[in-house]
């Protein structure tokens, strides 16, 4: 336990596998070795122009911009942010804070000698490429004084892994999600379960008109107005089309095809937000299309086998 602070550590699994649970666990254990107590206060950062400052929640200024305020957790052995709540910022927000929480980190040490000032970056896969360089950036001028905790779905990227120890978390269920259902009965569906039902839907209306267009917009925006990250759509919809029984050999080989094209689909990378849009309506229609039987092959519209392709 001396030593475990010092460590950059990444804990690396699926969605609802333990991931935060295993993270908290460590740094009691951190908090009962310095012997100090340890309780999650939940705070709030105010960014502006690459500066920063903090207040406890509920004491910060009414009159100030939401927009530019995001709640993160903090106790006397770390303070911790979900990337996944920062709306593609980021890159403002930890710099100065990877930057100055560092310092300092001797007065609380206690009778120890020593003890690192510990930032835990939750969902971690979905930092930009700007926060990578940042958090490289950090690492390599880190005089033991700054330790970076993650937790993320696929392992960290390769600029940054030497730095880091990984932990593999498994699990056969989503706990985080059998735990939300418990506390709201009426929610039925995960976004495997949406993005599973919109593929069998689509298989079944093998002919879309132009309408479907205007609906797989209105689908977009509402899965961007729910903050669902570029990266987290694309490996919901691989594990899907993998998983689907529901669709054949042939049709998951066109889906793959789509997904195997599209751009910036690793973790710890984003789209420009411009392009947002623009980008997740592309996928789900070239998706779309890709579910189509082959015009070469007997279609419901021709239910005459010996019918060939119109040249």
């Amino acid at each position: 336990m001396e030593s475990i602070d010092t460590l950059s550590i990444c804990w690396r699994g699926m969605a609802g596998s333990g991931k935060r649970t295993q993270c908290i666990e460590k740094l009691k254990q951190i908090a009962a070795f310095r012997k100090i107590p340890f309780h999650i206060q939940m705070k709030t950062l105010s960014f502006d122009s690459g500066n920063a400052s903090t207040v406890a929640k509920g004491e910060e200024d009414e009159d100030k911009n939401d927009s530019h305020q995001i709640e993160y957790e903090s106790s006397l052995v770390h303070i911790g942010f979900d990337i996944a709540r920062m709306s593609m910022q980021d890159k403002n927000i930890l710099r100065p804070v990877l930057t100055n929480y560092g310092k300092g980190s001797h007065v609380l040490s206690g009778e120890n000698g020593h003890g690192n000032r510990i930032v835990v970056l939750y969902h971690a896969h979905l930092l930009s490429s700007e926060s990578v360089l940042i958090i490289q950036s950090v690492l390599e001028q880190n005089e033991n004084d700054l330790s970076i905790w993650l937790t993320s779905e696929i392992p960290v990227v390769q600029r940054i892994r030497d730095w880091f120890v990984e932990i593999p978390c498994a699990s056969l269920e989503d706990k985080s999600f059998t735990l939300l259902k418990q506390k709201n009965p009426h929610i039925h569906h995960n976004w495997p379960d949406i993005f599973k039902m919109k593929l069998i839907q689509w298989k079944k209306n093998q002919f879309p008109d132009i309408s479907e267009v205007q609906e797989i917009k209105k689908f977009v925006y509402e899965l961007l107005m729910r903050n669902l990250r570029w990266v987290e759509c694309v490996h919901f919809l691989l594990d899907v089309i993998i998983l689907c029984d529901e669709l054949t050999e042939r049709e998951k080989e066109k889906l793959l095809f789509v997904l195997s094209q599209t751009q910036a689909t690793g973790g710890y990378t984003t789209l420009p937000s411009y392009r947002i849009p623009i980008v997740w309506e592309n996928l789900f229609l070239k998706l779309r299309n890709a579910i189509l039987e082959d015009v070469s092959e007997p279609s419901a519209r021709c239910p005459d086998r010996k019918c060939k392709k119109v040249k």
